[in-house]
């Protein structure tokens, strides 16, 4: 039986392997095709987090200038149609916290369509 990977996990993850795929000498572009291969072949539950990860590599685009338009689309409706906040709910995480993810999702979603501009 496998761990599921935590949202607190992901955020540490994701992050840190792209600046390690980086440092490895990968461009930034490189990099996030890296993490998109590494994530949805040896993650046992990507199902689970994909949408996390999603929203996760949208900041990294920005952050890096590397953002992929399908990721941006991507990353921007699963912000809209509250996926992630259904599916924290359904988890059981409390109210508090979910309104902390929320306005973190809603954070990024205004930096992504400014960054689109």
């Amino acid at each position: 039986m496998f761990e599921k990977i935590t949202y607190e996990k992901l955020m540490e993850y994701v992050p840190n392997d792209f600046d390690k795929f980086v440092s490895d000498g990968l461009s930034s572009i490189q990099a996030v095709s890296r993490l998109i291969n590494e994530y949805e072949n040896q993650t046992d539950d990507y199902e689970d987090v994909r949408w996390m990860f999603t929203v996760l590599l949208a900041e990294i685009g920005i952050k890096h200038d590397c953002l992929r338009d399908e990721i941006k689309l991507e990353a921007l409706s699963i912000i809209n149609d509250k996926k992630l906040v259904d599916y924290w709910k359904e988890e059981g995480i409390n109210d508090a916290e979910v309104f902390n993810r929320v306005l973190h999702l809603e954070k990024v979603k205004n930096i992504i369509i400014e960054f689109g501009s």
